[in-house]
């Protein structure tokens, strides 16, 4: 593999990702959109617990902290995986690049990532922007001086590439399906945020649930961040950062297992440029 090929290919996917996602539009106007989508979702949640809370007499702003911190870096869930569940209908029936894209000297794998890195990216300018209103609007009991940010940044550096191969199993699901692109991201992500513990722990899930929330990395994504946020001076259980690391890698291995056998499916049956003429 030329590597040097296969960057500038990454990069290139990059470039166009964070373009057609921001629909083209100005940075500042970007940036006020990147803000008010997630921050409104996050009032959503915040207030329905404070009213909530409030009605039964009691508020607990440390598990207020817990529920915003989790509804904010799901963002990067959210993001990604609709936006690479919704790709290929881009690629293939909207832009009609796909075949282009596939047939290309570089490599479709260098495109995919790009694409998902552009996700992601335009998932981190949301996530830093609502944390910063949220904690200042909320009060939330978050020190940005003793927030453990190697730990942070360690977290994000392995959940969000979980996350871009899950991007690849659903990229690969609808390379071989029609239709299914239209709530198949927001399938998974609504599935993600039931089980990982996004607004409540893991825990109180019924117990033949608990085994799908334990495999998923996102869980521990999860927990990682709260405690490196939330928790900074308390020691982490190591259990959780391997177990994120274990499960990325699985999610990377599988994720590139079922895109080349939907890859294999799509060849023998003619659908790489397939139209479901919407």
């Amino acid at each position: 593999m030329d590597i040097g090929r296969f960057l500038k290919s990454a990069r290139q996917g990059f470039s166009l990702g964070w373009k057609v996602e921001s629909n083209w539009t100005d940075p500042w106007l970007f940036s006020i959109y990147s803000i008010i989508r997630p921050f409104a979702s996050l009032l959503i949640v915040a207030f329905i617990y404070i009213i909530g809370s409030q009605a039964g007499g009691t508020v607990n702003p440390e598990f207020l902290a817990y529920l915003l911190v989790g509804n904010t870096f799901f963002i990067y869930a959210a993001t990604i995986l609709l936006t690479m569940g919704w790709l290929l209908h881009d690629d293939r029936e909207h832009y009609e690049v796909f075949k282009h894209i596939y047939i290309s000297p570089g490599t479709i794998h260098s495109y995919l990532l790009g694409r998902g890195l552009a996700a992601a990216s335009i998932a981190t300018v949301s996530v830093v922007l609502t944390l910063v209103f949220g904690a200042a609007l909320f009060n939330l009991p978050i020190d940005p001086l003793a927030i453990n940010y190697p730990l942070l940044i360690a977290s994000v550096a392995v959940g969000v590439p979980s996350l871009i191969f899950t991007g690849y199993m659903l990229y690969g699901v609808s390379l071989v399906s029609a239709k299914l692109e239209w709530a198949l991201g927001e399938y998974v992500s609504g599935i993600f945020f039931l089980l990982a513990g996004v607004i409540f722990p893991p825990e109180v899930l019924p117990t033949w649930v608990q085994p799908l929330s334990n495999v998923l990395p996102l869980t521990y994504f999860l927990r990682v961040v709260r405690a490196s946020m939330l928790s900074p001076g308390a020691p982490l259980p190591a259990s959780d950062l391997l177990y994120l690391v274990l499960y990325s890698l699985a999610t990377a291995a599988l994720g590139l297992v079922v895109f080349r056998l939907a890859e294999q499916r799509a060849k023998k049956r003619g659908l790489i440029d397939m139209k479901a003429v919407y």
